[in-house]
C-alpha cells in the first residue's frame, strides 16, 4: 500500500472523531432565562357532612361509639336475599348494509324489516335479508 492510502484511510478515521470533539455537550436549557418554579398548590382541607336524622330530615345529635354499638345490636340487618339476575348485554350492532351491488354502504341502517336508511342521502329503500345484514334490492 503506498503512503497516500494510509494516510487518506488514517484522516478518514480521524475525521468523525474531530468532529465529535467540536460539537460538545449540548448547553443548559435554562441557561440564557431564569427558571421560576410555581408554588404548590394548597390541600382542600376536608369538609364533614352534618348528620341528618332520616326519618325526619333534621340534625342527629351526635352519638357516642358505645351508643352506635348498641343501636347496632338491637337492631339486625335482615337480609332480604339475592335480587334476580340479569344477563349481561353488550352494545348491540347494527346489521351491515349493502348496495345493489354488495359493496357496504357507510352509516346507512336498519330503519324496520326490509327497510333500510341512507343516513348519507336520507333516502328510504327496500331491502332484503342478505347474510350477515341487509340488501338493497335491485
Amino acid at each position: 500500500m503506498s503512503r497516500l492510502v494510509r494516510f487518506a484511510t488514517a484522516l478518514g478515521l480521524m475525521l468523525p472523531a474531530i468532529g465529535m470533539a467540536q460539537i460538545g455537550p449540548p448547553p443548559s436549557p435554562t441557561a440564557t432565562r431564569p427558571v421560576v418554579v410555581a408554588p404548590p398548590a394548597p390541600l382542600p382541607t376536608p369538609v364533614r357532612p352534618a348528620r341528618v336524622d332520616s326519618l325526619s330530615g333534621q340534625m342527629a345529635p351526635v352519638k357516642s361509639n358505645s351508643q352506635v354499638q348498641q343501636q347496632l345490636r338491637s337492631h339486625p340487618i335482615e337480609a332480604r336475599g339475592t335480587g334476580p339476575t340479569q344477563p349481561i348485554q353488550g352494545p348491540t350492532l347494527q346489521p351491515k348494509v349493502y348496495d345493489r351491488h354488495g359493496r357496504i354502504i357507510p352509516g346507512a341502517k336498519q330503519v324496520g324489516p326490509n327497510r333500510v336508511l341512507d343516513t348519507r342521502t336520507g333516502k328510504y329503500y327496500d331491502a332484503i335479508p342478505s347474510g350477515d345484514g341487509q340488501q338493497i334490492r335491485p
